[in-house]
C-alpha cells in the first residue's frame, strides 16, 4: 500500500474538516431547517388549491393569499365554536391527571404480568413528573413566572405558525425560479434526470402532507363523536388528542387511545371495555380503508424503509423528527429510484461500448441488440 503524499494528506484533512463543519452547522441550525421543511411541506400541501385558483386569472401570490384567507376564516369559525368548550375541558382534564394516574396504578396492581405492571407504573410516574413540572409546584395560575412561561410558549407557537406561512408563501412564489436555477447548475446530460426527480419528490411530499392532514381530521372527528356518544368525560379534548397524535407514526394511535382508556378508568369498567373496542375497530378501519384511500400510495415507501426512517428521525428530532422522517425518507427514495431507473433505461452497457471492446469480437447484425426506446406513458 502506497503512502499518501503530503498533498493528498492535506486534501483529505480539509475534506474531513469540511464534512465535520457542515454537520456541526446543520446541528446548530436544525431549528431553522425544521421551520424550512415545515414551510415547504405546507406549501406542497396547498399547491393544488393554488394551481386551481390560478385558472381564475389570479397571480400565484394572489391565489396563495386567497387560500390563506380561507384557511384563517375556517380556523376562526372552528375556534369560535369549539375553543370555549375545549379550554374548559382541557383545564378540567389537566387538573384530573393525578387522579387518572392513581386509578391507572391501582388497576395495574391487579395485572399478573410483572413486565406490563412495571411498564404502566413507570409510565404513570413519568406523567406525574411532567405534570408537576408543568404546574411549577404552585398550581396553574396566570401569575409571575407561570404566566411568563405560558406567554412565551404561546408566543413561540405563533412565531412558528407565522414563519411556516411566510416560508410556504415565498417557496410557492419563487419555486419556479429556484428550480430553474438549480437545474441549470446541473450538467446538461443530467438535467432531465434531475427534473423528473424534482417532480417526483414534490408529488410525494405533497401527497403525504395532504393525506396526513386529512387522516388527522377524520380520526379526530370520528373519535370526538364516538367519545361523546359513549359519555366519556373530556370527550372534546380526547378527540383533539386522537387527531393530533394520528400524525405520530406507529405509536400515535396508541397514545390517543391510551388517553381515552385512562379517562374511562375514572368512570366505570364498562366504559373502559367500550373505549378499547372502539379504538381497536377504528384502527382496523383506518388501516384497511382510510389509509389506502386517502394516501393512495403517495409516499411509495416500503415498510422497512418507513421503520428505518422513523427510527432515525425519532433519534435525531424526537416525535417531530419521527413525523418528518417519512416525507424526507420518501424524497430520498424518490431521488434514488429516479437515478436507478434512468440508468437502467439508458442502458449502462451500450452497443457502441460492446463494439469498441477488444475482448469481444465484432458480431454481425449486433444492431439488433439495441434497446427499443422507452415509450412515454400517455
Amino acid at each position: 500500500m502506497n503512502a499518501m503524499t503530503p498533498r493528498q494528506t492535506a486534501i483529505n484533512t480539509v475534506v474531513i474538516l469540511g464534512v465535520l463543519f457542515v454537520a456541526w452547522t446543520v446541528i446548530q441550525i436544525r431549528g431553522i431547517l425544521l421551520l424550512l421543511v415545515l414551510g415547504i411541506l405546507f406549501g406542497a400541501a396547498i399547491e393544488p388549491l393554488v394551481h386551481r385558483l390560478r385558472t381564475e386569472r389570479l397571480s400565484r401570490a394572489q391565489a396563495i393569499l386567497v387560500v390563506y384567507l380561507n384557511l384563517i376564516l375556517i380556523l376562526f369559525v372552528v375556534s369560535v365554536l369549539l375553543v370555549p368548550s375545549l379550554v374548559t375541558q382541557g383545564r378540567a382534564l389537566f387538573d384530573e391527571v393525578p387522579n387518572i394516574m392513581a386509578n391507572a396504578r391501582s388497576e395495574a396492581a391487579g395485572i399478573e404480568s410483572d413486565s406490563v405492571r412495571e411498564a404502566i407504573v413507570r409510565g404513570t410516574r413519568e406523567v406525574d413528573r411532567t405534570y408537576r413540572e408543568l404546574r411549577g409546584g404552585e398550581g396553574v395560575d396566570v401569575e409571575g413566572e407561570t404566566a411568563v412561561r405560558y406567554a412565551v410558549s404561546i408566543g413561540g407557537v405563533l412565531f412558528t405558525i407565522i414563519t411556516v406561512l411566510i416560508v410556504a408563501f415565498y417557496w410557492l412564489t419563487e419555486k419556479t425560479l429556484i428550480k430553474r436555477a438549480f437545474i441549470h447548475a446541473i450538467p446538461h446530460a443530467g438535467r432531465d434526470r434531475v427534473y423528473h426527480a424534482w417532480d417526483e419528490v414534490e408529488k410525494r411530499i405533497g401527497g403525504w402532507a395532504r393525506g396526513q392532514l386529512t387522516l388527522m381530521v377524520i380520526i379526530g372527528v370520528i373519535s370526538t363523536v364516538a367519545y361523546g356518544l359513549i359519555g366519556l368525560d373530556f370527550w372534546l379534548a380526547l378527540g383533539l388528542v386522537a387527531g393530533i397524535t394520528e400524525a405520530i407514526p406507529f405509536i400515535g394511535p396508541f397514545i390517543g387511545g391510551g388517553a381515552a382508556v385512562a379517562v374511562a378508568l375514572t368512570d366505570s369498567f364498562d366504559k373502559v371495555i367500550i373505549v378499547i373496542i372502539f379504538v381497536i375497530i377504528l384502527q382496523q378501519v383506518e388501516g384497511a380503508l382510510l389509509v389506502p384511500r386517502v394516501m393512495r400510495n403517495a409516499v411509495g415507501m416500503t415498510p422497512l424503509t418507513v421503520v428505518l426512517a422513523v427510527l432515525i428521525g425519532s433519534r435525531l428530532g424526537g416525535p417531530l423528527g419521527a413525523i418528518l422522517a417519512i416525507p424526507v425518507g420518501a424524497a430520498v427514495q424518490a431521488i434514488v429510484q429516479e437515478a436507478l431507473r434512468r440508468d437502467i433505461d439508458a442502458g449502462d452497457v451500450t452497443v457502441d461500448a460492446l463494439r469498441s471492446s477488444r475482448s469481444i469480437p465484432q458480431i454481425p447484425h449486433l444492431g439488433r441488440l439495441r434497446r427499443r426506446p422507452r415509450t412515454q406513458a400517455p
